[in-house]
């Protein structure tokens, strides 16, 4: 990342696992936006039924072993993925459904999208995609951009084959049209896709940007349009489309989010993108190919052993990107918790690039996350109980792994013991419910890295000592368990107020001691001004922090940090801020004051600490 963490104690929310199958590379088109590297794209090499299957199998292999997330998503893609022999996708794209089917009917929420450009050279596939356009959890992703991009060739001389293709196969409500947000598809404005797409009936649109990536990069550099114009043109685009029952999925998306501030789709945020090429190979991000990939540690293959394990353990590094950096424009924004700074591939940025696409005509504020899209939908859909009422559910449940926690004295998972033994590691980690956590890489992964691996398999941990001293991460490895962004991991105070006299003046000291003067929030007088309290640290009295403000409630800090949170206490509080701490008073007191002491401490076999 070419930012760096800062230990922010905010919740995200992230829990869909979204997976994407190559069946092949090559493709019939030469788009300049393409994120696969150009030389790939002429290899014309196909997935083997076995490897397709497996891949699917693995994939729902994770999906139950990992018990933070909640949705799947599999894509299937090329290249072309209408290149594949017919006979391929006339046996599999019927068994892939059944698996989908099966989820879905045990409770699991899961979708599929057959990604297509419409160019296949076999006519039989129109008859196929017909077949099953109907099927409830399916749909077809189909792309547009703009002239610039070449996909249409000269001209757009390819459009009209393009479009009959969208009409022959009908009732187009099962097609979701994938925009890329280049310059050129912005000067087209989004009256083009009203009369050209929309009034053929297609009812869905998902708006994507650029890639920097592959064959895309130099498109990249000359085509990405400022954040406020596609925030402009999603906005128009679902204006115009409303009467014709137009769904822009990105507005969508957020209106769903704001009722609950949970993971918002559209931006390659999800806890999962990982990939399978057509060799059964997995990389961690569908968008990086050929020498861009990003492959595991050790390389992995749907048909190796522990495979989906495996997946788990290879998804640290970008679940830790996604839950431990955001831009420093996005640490008081009060959308955080969903957005979790926006389109993912821009992330990794250098900040000056992405502020070079942060330029307004006014002084409205733009961004990777399209802030102001989030602003224009939040009078009417944001509702701060319901966001509470959803994050209940995570801490009831946290709470209930702490007891268990405590009850387990079960011999740990010492990981000095195994980093020489890559399968070994992985065969003792099915069978541990306790690791000893130590301050070294593994396998390539950072201790911080390692302990969302261990959140999602519900692992409880020890340390060295008892203690996180020697950990370079520490503070942003407590953030995360203040804000509550472990679903099953759980840290003792002892360690935070080790922390706070270690580093009293870090981000997170501060938050945290701010934090901990609002325990006596009652005695201090209301100012009836409007607003929201904002303490000096930075930390806000409101949703911003709800989870570190639960945590801080109801704690009983040694005296030396109750002196330092004391001489922090504000001077008053707005109204507005002691009526969101008298609603989750209730909640901390229920849960935190009733918390059970966790000991780090490995117990040795004499029975001593």
């Amino acid at each position: 990342m070419n930012i760096q963490p800062f230990a922010l104690p905010r919740n995200r929310s992230i829990e869909m696992m979204s997976t994407t199958i190559s069946t092949n590379l090559n493709c019939n088109l030469a788009c300049q936006h393409c994120y696969i590297q150009p030389e790939l794209l002429r290899r014309k090499e196909y997935i083997d039924e076995a490897t397709f299957r497996r891949a699917v199998e693995v994939i729902i292999e994770a999906f139950h072993l990992d018990q933070s997330v909640t949705y799947l998503h599999l894509d299937v893609l090329g290249g072309e993925a209408t290149l594949m022999p017919f006979e391929f996708w006339q046996r599999n794209l019927p068994w892939v459904l059944g698996q989908i089917d099966e989820l879905n009917r045990i409770g699991i929420q899961t979708e599929f999208t057959f990604c297509s450009n419409l160019m296949w050279k076999d006519d039989r596939y129109l008859g196929l995609l017909r077949e099953y356009k109907g099927h409830p959890a399916m749909d077809i992703a189909i792309p547009f951009e703009g002239p610039e991009s070449g996909r249409f060739g000269r001209g757009m001389a390819i459009l009209p084959k393009y479009l009959k293709r969208i009409e022959a196969l009908g009732d187009c409500n099962m097609l979701n049209l994938v925009l890329v947000m280049g310059q050129g598809l912005i000067d087209l404005g989004p009256e083009y896709i009203i009369e050209t797409f929309v009034k053929r009936g297609v009812t869905d649109a998902t708006c994507d940007m650029i890639f920097p990536w592959g064959s895309g990069k130099a498109y990249f550099d000359r085509a990405q349009p400022q954040y406020h114009d596609v925030a402009e043109y999603i906005s128009t685009l679902a204006r115009l489309g409303k009467p014709y029952g137009l769904t822009v999925d990105h507005l969508d998306d957020m209106k769903k989010s704001l009722r609950t501030l949970s993971r918002s789709q559209n931006t390659l945020n999800d806890a999962y993108e990982f990939h399978w090429d057509h060799r059964g190979e997995l990389s961690l991000n569908p968008n990086q190919t050929g020498t861009e990939a990003l492959k595991p540690y050790i390389n992995l293959n749907a048909h190796d052993a522990n495979a989906a394990l495996k997946v788990v353990w290879g998804n640290n590094s970008e679940l830790d990107n996604k839950l431990s950096y955001e831009h420093d424009f996005c640490r008081d924004c009060q959308f955080l918790q969903a957005c979790n700074s926006g389109w993912y591939p821009h992330k990794d940025l250098p900040p000056e690039t992405v502020r070079s696409f942060m330029q307004t005509s006014d002084d409205s504020f733009s961004c990777p996350g399209f802030f102001q899209l989030w602003d224009s939908q939040a009078s009417d859909n944001f509702d701060e109980l319901g966001v509470s009422k959803y994050a209940n559910v995570r801490r009831i449940k946290r709470a209930q792994l702490r007891k268990q926690a405590v009850a387990d004295s079960s011999p740990p998972l010492r990981e000095a013991d195994y980093t020489s033994d890559y399968e070994g590691y992985f065969e003792a980690v099915k069978r541990a419910s306790r690791v000893l956590l130590e301050p070294i890489e593994l396998f390539g992964c950072t201790p911080r890295q390692r302990l969302w691996f261990y959140d999602r398999l519900q692992k409880q941990i020890l340390l060295p000592g008892g203690s996180l001293d020697g950990f370079e991460e520490r503070y942003s490895i407590l953030a995360h368990s203040l804000a509550g962004n472990y679903h099953s991991i759980a840290f003792s105070d002892y360690l935070v107020w080790a922390a706070l006299r270690s580093g009293p003046a870090t981000p997170l000291s501060r938050y945290v001691i701010d934090a901990l003067s609002l325990a006596s929030w009652a005695e201090l007088p209301i100012d009836v001004m409007g607003g929201r309290t904002r303490l000096d640290s930075g930390l806000e009295v409101s949703h911003k922090f709800e989870d570190l403000l639960i945590w801080a409630l109801f704690r009983r800090p040694p005296s030396d940090i109750l002196a330092l949170a004391f001489a922090r206490r504000p001077a008053v509080l707005t109204d507005e801020s002691a009526g969101f701490l008298r609603r989750i008073s209730t909640v901390a007191k229920a849960i935190g004051a009733r918390e059970l002491s966790i000991d780090h401490n490995e117990i040795s076999l004499d029975g001593d600490a």
